[in-house]
């Protein structure tokens, strides 16, 4: 199931064996864009609430906030970039609400591993990959490839999330189950 929110959030969902996989994009506003980063999060907010809390959530994408590495039991790691700014409060202040691990900030990488943009000489990590209490066990790594040839100030960001084999099952019908 495919639900385009706005120009901001796109929602998608995948039936597993029990349970869905529901996968949100998402674009915040900018760093001083106050008002319009309200409306995002009170938008991301309604979208969250719609999923089941059952159900394996992973959110990824630009939310323009720098989180810092003071760490949250369970929200916030040790391993993101030391400088905080007011969209990374709200950032916090949202997966902490929502029981989001960014997971990001939980692996030790290189610093050029943690970037996920750079421009003007400047570098940071922008963009994010959150996931709920019951996917978050699951994530190996979360870090940046870089080389990929994209025209963009942004680098890849990956989260490895390897799904149980018997979540991905699939029911093979044979002709005699067919109806003609």
């Amino acid at each position: 199931m495919y639900v385009f929110v706005n120009e901001r959030i796109v929602q998608l969902s995948y039936k597993l064996q029990r349970r869905y996989l529901t996968l949100l994009a998402v674009y915040a506003p900018e760093e001083g864009k106050t008002e319009q980063t309200e409306e995002f999060y009170e938008t991301h907010q309604d979208q969250i609430d719609k999923v089941i809390k059952d159900d394996y959530i992973v959110v990824a994408g630009d939310y323009n906030g720098r989180v810092g590495n003071i760490p949250i039991d369970g929200i916030l790691g040790t391993n993101g970039e030391i400088t905080t700014k007011s969209n990374g409060h709200k950032l916090k202040e949202f997966a902490s609400v929502n029981e989001l691990k960014l997971t990001n900030t939980f692996f030790r990488h290189k610093e050029i591993h943690k970037m996920t943009w750079s421009a003007r000489g400047y570098r940071s990590s922008i963009d994010y990959i959150l996931t709920n209490k019951k996917l978050s066990p699951l994530v190996n790594d979360s870090k940046v490839f870089r080389g990929y040839d994209v025209t963009t100030d942004h680098y890849l960001l990956i989260s490895k999330i390897p799904l149980p084999q018997k979540w991905c099952t699939f029911t093979k019908r044979s002709l005699e189950q067919e109806e003609f």
